[in-house]
């Protein structure tokens, strides 16, 4: 079960690592001038926030090992990566947020203005008076033409007389209805448009809240929409941050407590032997000797030689050279470069 859970969290990690190092990509390569120099930029803040995944082991690993120079600057600069990859998180959560924002703030804007036409247009069709269907009122203008006044009134142009001028006042009243019917088809249509362009943009966003977890959150607790805004901002690059930089340590690299030890790692707890001594060894195996020289290798030589003699456990090649080094120093024993002058090594025995 734990393997799987770590395996799990690994794959998460790795995830929030590779969302990072998108992100900051993504913001860096906007601010270039040209399209290479963005992506050199883009490229440069990915590198950079990989590296920041990685360091915990290094330090962690330099902290085991006693190199404290490389864990306080393994820490500065993992310090600063983490900083620069966070602010390269909040620019593109802060730019992406923005954005939404003003794309919906557009969506209402249209949506306004085509609720606005929309209104206006059904309005006109209500003013326009009772009519028949278009195509019924060109069916009785053509009836009309071929009326015998017609043509004695030329085309209703020479409507002297009493008859014609009745049946011309006639004509253009279906010519009036007409006009209506087919202004009445077109505002139909336009509305038609309308409804269908109102209807996606409220699909879309528009005519909702322009940030509905902010206006949320500002009603719930008092506080200015701006202010809040800028507090998810920033929380959602720590999230990512905060994940990408020591997920992958924290998942990979679990440290287990004294409860966790293992049996094995009881018994050969209680079968390790004691740590030689670098001052017993020098008492017993080194002699003064006027023109006598030993390197720092062979003196590590016959140290772990008695060692083994002695049932000891040597300590690493570093750590030996450090410490004799001191004991050199302190009895002002001559040396040149790692060789010792001065001693010869004798017998190695108890």
């Amino acid at each position: 079960m734990k393997t799987f859970l770590s395996i799990l969290g690994i794959a998460a990690a790795v995830v929030m690592a590779a969302v990072s190092a998108a992100m900051n990509f993504a913001f860096l390569a906007s601010l270039g001038k040209t399209e290479i120099e963005g992506q050199m930029l883009g490229a440069a803040s990915a590198a950079a926030d990989l590296l920041k995944c990685l360091f915990p082991f290094f330090i962690a690993w330099a902290w085991r090992e006693q190199r404290y120079v490389a864990f306080l600057s393994g820490t500065a600069v993992f310090i600063l990566f983490a900083g620069f990859s966070l602010l390269s998180a909040i620019g593109f959560a802060s730019s992406n947020r923005d954005a939404v924002v003003q794309n919906r703030s557009a969506m209402d804007e249209s949506f306004a203005h085509a609720d606005q036409e929309y209104q206006r247009k059904i309005a006109a069709l209500a003013a326009l008076p009772t009519r028949r269907p278009a195509t019924v009122l060109a069916e009785e203008l053509r009836a009309a033409q071929q009326n015998r006044l017609w043509s004695r009134s030329k085309d209703c142009t020479e409507a002297t007389e009493a008859p014609s001028r009745a049946f011309c006042d006639s004509y253009f009243r279906l010519r009036a209805e007409q006009a209506a019917a087919e202004e009445a088809v077109r505002l139909e249509v336009s509305i038609s448009a309308l409804q269908a362009e109102l209807a996606s943009l409220k699909t879309q966003g528009a005519g909702q809240a322009r940030d509905a977890q902010v206006m949320v959150l500002s009603n719930l607790f008092g506080l200015p929409e701006g202010r809040l805004r800028l507090v998810l901002i920033v929380a959602v690059a720590l999230v990512v941050e905060l994940g990408s930089s020591l997920g992958l340590y924290l998942a990979a690299g679990p440290q287990k407590g004294p409860s966790a030890k293992s049996d094995a790692d009881t018994i050969r707890s209680a079968e390790r032997r004691p740590i030689g001594d670098i001052e017993d060894f020098v008492l017993a195996v080194l002699r003064p000797a006027q023109d006598g020289e030993a390197s720092l290798w062979e003196l590590f030589l016959a140290y772990r030689k008695w060692c083994e003699k002695n049932q000891l456990d040597p300590i690493e090649n570093c750590q030996f050279g450090d410490r004799f080094r001191e004991l050199a120093k302190a009895v002002q024993l001559p040396k040149e470069g790692e060789t010792f002058r001065g001693v010869a090594l004798g017998a190695v025995g108890t």
